[in-house]
């Protein structure tokens, strides 16, 4: 549930905190006032496309901050989590965008993405805007609106039909080589053959770079290298060197060796040591021999470093890696080049996911008709309910064609029968404004009943409605408001009297500018505004007092 709603600079609205409460909850005002600018101001922190407009003249950004009451919503909590964000009972949303277009989304303090913070929203808010209802005249709508009812019925259909979608639409797309025109697969194949010769023809290892550095490193330290080693041939093998001084060391221990046995254990570790330090002196003196560096060699190491630098810089940043594109190169150019067995693999393939496809795809438009005959009956219902007490309501389907698409192969058309007497034809073709508001509302009734959505915004739903019909449209609001927060911007007195709380939106002249408040009614004020919504003059007369029944009746009424 929304328990607050805090908007900062947005068009007339300079500061504005909201608390809000359970239940049937109303915004009145004068048009003009800014009721929609509070709505344009909850669609910005629910993740909708923000514009610069919205900002208040001469500041540089705006803030709008939501705090909900996620307690009773455990699918939330288990999305924060996956996010590792914050999955407490209250959950705090804030949405800030500035002039240069940059904007900045925060849920719990933590900063995400604009996608992230849709996903956490649409599960808490649905908005209905005014002109919502115009969308039941695009029949590409009315398949969402089918979905979006059972989906614990469709929702894992579809999931199927889509990812064999996907698995046929791969393999289609090798078939095909995954290109246009012949032309566009040439080209490719000339590529692939061009870096497949450029890494084939280097003849490259993956451990060759390696090498290469530890032999750089000897060559350009040459002269060093041969200083030391020089010195320490000297120092061991010369005429005074330490393999001649070990050796007179020895013998005059073995003079004396067999007088004690610790004189002959010291000569035994002495005479170890000396035939170590003569073999390590060979080993030097050969190194010493073999340092014949050449400098040319220092120029092909190079030369080859920066062939395999190159080839890194275009086919990956490790040798390995390079080999890696290689060998999908290849594979690339054999599928290209028309292998026959992999393409009779591929087309077998193709059978037998179109099969599948065809299979899932069935059985998802069996349970789309299913939950679209109940979601029209109930809606029918709903409609005798708001007037059109002989209206029937239908939904007609359509394959696309016998190809696999995605979300399934269907098309569906919601038809209306208004009047007795009369065929069912399309929406577009015969639901006036009027109508389409109520067969909205009725839809959303049943859906909301549904979807388990615990907040409703309705902004202005109530185009092409009066008398009677606005008086139900009212008590059906009332309705919803039992199982889910409703939050409704109306004209309508009829409407305005069903609700449990009541905010009146004015604007005032200030220092020059013109600023937007809201003002929760009492009890007492509320007779006088859906008067003054009445078109009423003053502050008494009949119309008050028609108001107040109006509310009386409405209180009364059961749902």
């Amino acid at each position: 549930m929304l328990e607050r709603l805090f908007i900062e600079n947005i068009a007339l609205i300079e500061k504005l905190d909201l608390e809000l409460g359970g239940g049937f909850t109303v915004l009145t005002g004068e048009t003009g006032a800014g009721k929609s600018i509070i709505i344009d101001g909850l669609n910005l922190v629910l993740g909708s496309r923000g514009s610069r407009e919205l900002i208040s003249y001469g500041k540089q950004k705006c803030r709008v901050e939501a705090v909900f009451d996620i307690s009773e919503k455990p699918e939330v909590g288990a999305v924060l989590r996956e996010m590792e964000l914050d999955d407490g009972g209250e959950l705090t949303v804030m949405r800030e965008l500035s002039v240069n277009g940059k904007s900045l989304c925060r849920v719990n303090g933590v900063v995400i993405p604009l996608a992230q913070l849709k996903r956490i929203t649409d599960l808490l808010v649905d908005v209905h805007g005014q002109h919502e209802h115009q969308s039941l005249l695009d029949e590409k709508n009315h398949l969402g609106v089918i979905d979006a009812y059972k989906q614990e019925l469709t929702a894992p259909l579809k999931d199927e039909v889509n990812a064999v979608y996907a698995e046929y639409a791969k393999v289609v797309s090798k078939l095909n080589s995954g290109f246009l025109s012949e032309a566009e697969r040439e080209r490719r194949i000339d590529i692939l053959k061009y870096q497949i010769n450029e890494i084939a023809g280097a003849h490259i290892s993956k451990d060759e770079e390696k090498g290469i550095k530890e032999e750089l490193t000897l060559l350009t330290n040459a002269e060093r290298i041969t200083g030391s080693l020089g010195s320490a041939s000297e120092l061991l093998s010369g005429d005074d060197g330490a393999v001649a001084k070990l050796k007179e060391a020895v013998d005059a221990l073995g003079d004396i060796s067999g007088f004690s046995p610790q004189f002959g254990e010291v000569f035994s570790r002495l005479s170890d040591l000396y035939y170590e330090v003569e073999d390590a002196s060979y080993s030097v003196r050969d190194m010493r021999l073999d340092s014949d560096f050449d400098p040319k060699r220092i120029d092909e190491l190079e030369t080859r470093l920066d062939v395999l630098d190159g080839l890194k810089h275009k086919y990956g940043r490790t040798l390995e890696e390079v080999l890696q594109f290689m060998d999908g190169a290849q594979k690339e150019l054999d599928e290209l080049t028309g292998d026959a067995s992999l393409r009779e693999e591929l087309e077998k393939k193709k059978s037998e996911l179109f099969g599948k496809y065809m299979a899932s795809a069935e059985r998802l438009t069996a349970a789309r008709k299913e939950s679209a005959a109940e979601l029209c009956a109930l809606a029918q219902e709903q409609l005798k309910a708001l007037g059109m007490k002989k209206a029937r309501l239908g939904a007609e389907f359509s394959l696309i064609d016998g190809e696999p698409h995605e979300d399934g192969r269907d098309e569906v058309s919601l038809l209306l029968s208004a009047n007795e007497g009369e065929p069912m034809k399309p929406l577009s073709k015969v639901a006036s404004g009027g109508e389409l508001s109520r067969i909205m509302l009725a839809l959303k009734t049943v859906l909301t009943d549904a979807d388990g959505i615990p907040t409703l915004v309705f902004d202005e739903v109530d185009t092409g409605i009066s008398g009677v019909t606005a008086n139900t449209v009212g008590l059906r609001m009332k309705r919803i408001a039992a199982k889910h927060q409703v939050l409704c911007v109306t004209h309508l007195p009829q409407i305005a009297a069903f609700a449990k709380n009541h905010y009146v939106v004015t604007k005032r002249e200030e220092a020059g500018r013109t600023l937007t408040s809201v003002r929760l009614l009492t009890d007492e004020e509320r007779p006088y505004e859906l008067a003054r919504i009445m078109g009423a003059e003053g502050a008494g007369g009949a119309a008050v007092s028609h108001a107040a029944e109006l509310i009386k009746r409405a209180e009364e009424a059961r749902v």
